[in-house]
């Protein structure tokens, strides 16, 4: 009897360890051949044949279709420039360039992989062929629950939140040569209290 206990024990602690970290490995992000600059994050082959197990893990717990190879890439980011959790209390401008590519879109998730739904009237997702840009090229984004002059992706909701940046048919894949494509960077503004 004292055998039985002990083998229960045995896999019962295996089965809680082993599912704990399948789950922290989906949930942080972490997969294989994957491309990082500042706080965004894409996996390049999430979508082929060659996806690893953990990527594979993440786009089925999202339940998001990956854009293939040859689409383009969906960069994500949870934390500001200086690794801080993007949260619903805090403003944030989201400024400088993107890799190449014919067209890009940001919008606003919710933990739980929803888009955030935006105040009446106004959006949570903008587009590269409706952006303002400065003369080089450049653009900045105010992220806010208050109406902001000029780029503004407006949010409400509670806890924290992560931005997703999809590039179309750009050169930018880790069998290109460019693995460190240059991103905008997300600077935390006023918090409220």
């Amino acid at each position: 009897m004292r055998l039985i206990t002990n083998v229960i024990i045995v896999v019962a602690i295996g089965l809680v360890l082993g599912g704990a970290s399948a789950w922290y490995s989906i949930r942080q992000n972490h997969g294989l051949g994957g491309i990082e600059a500042g706080p965004w994050t894409a996996w390049p082959f999430a979508g082929g044949a060659d996806s690893d197990p953990y990527t594979t893990a993440k786009v089925s717990r999202d339940g998001t279709i990956p854009l293939g190879a040859t689409e383009g890439l969906a960069f994500e980011a949870m934390t500001d420039n200086q690794g801080e959790p993007l949260t619903f209390k805090c403003d944030y401008a989201i400024s400088g360039i993107t890799p190449p590519s014919k067209l890009w879109t940001i919008a606003v998730y919710s933990n739980d992989g929803q888009v955030v739904q935006p105040t009446k009237g106004n959006r949570s997702a903008l587009s590269s062929s409706k952006l303002l840009r400065f003369p080089d090229g450049s653009f900045r984004i105010s992220v806010s629950r208050k109406p902001q002059s000029g780029n503004w992706l407006s949010v409400s909701g509670e806890g924290n939140f992560y931005f997703v940046l999809r590039v179309y048919d750009t050169p930018v894949t880790s069998t290109s040569g460019q693995v460190n494509p240059q991103m905008p960077n997300i600077i935390r503004q006023d918090c409220a209290a």
